[in-house]
């Protein structure tokens, strides 16, 4: 009985321990947020639980009681991504509500480029240093969309900021909009001030 509860325990933390990580790193503010430092770490959380997984059942064989042991790994794995995959998803959130709030020096430093100027930066890094003494380290790399792109995918806006928050399975992203005119999205998440878009 031991043996199956101990089988059941760590088949559930393998299973979960990708989601979580993957959800602690934003939550932290340390996320390698691009895209491809994420497919990495996807990556190395897949090579990871395939590894053990390979190894607990070279244990289970050698034992003869693959049998035996099977239903209590596979409940395991489906608990832990039960519990896993929400909680690692709402850690997510929670870290992209933090770095947005991390984002407001920058939102202001834009909104006084527009007094100054009459426009919105075309560029972030125009913002450096008459605006703002330097571009936050610890949010996501941002991109300011402005003019007929903005107007157009981003509700009628003269400027948006974007992160791409997609997994390369979806389109998924975190974005400001001034304007705030949040309830024109259907499929999105409120996150504070910005709101994370599911495409």
């Amino acid at each position: 009985m031991k043996n199956h509860k101990n089988r059941f325990a760590i088949a559930a933390i393998i299973a979960a321990a990708p989601c979580l990580v993957m959800g602690a790193f934003p939550l932290l503010g340390y996320a390698p947020w691009g895209r491809s430092s994420l497919d990495v770490l996807v990556f190395v959380a897949v090579i990871y639980s395939a590894f053990h997984a390979l190894v607990a059942l070279a244990i289970m064989l050698a034992a003869r009681k693959s049998k035996e042991l099977l239903p209590s790994i596979t409940l395991g794995i489906l608990l832990g991504g039960i519990i896993g995959l929400p909680l690692g998803s709402a850690m997510r959130m929670e870290g992209y509500e933090r770095a947005g709030e991390r984002a407001a020096p920058l939102i202001n430093a834009i909104e006084r480029f527009i007094g100054e100027t009459g426009a919105p930066p075309q560029r972030l890094d125009q913002l450096v240093p008459t605006f703002i003494g330097s571009l936050p380290d610890d949010v996501p790399p941002f991109e300011i969309v402005t003019g007929e792109r903005a107007v157009k995918n981003f509700y009628e806006n003269e400027w948006a900021l974007v992160f791409d928050a997609g997994s390369g399975l979806n389109w998924d992203a975190l974005v400001y909009l001034p304007k705030k005119n949040y309830q024109d999205i259907s499929s999105k998440t409120l996150l504070g001030d910005w709101v994370y878009l599911h495409e």
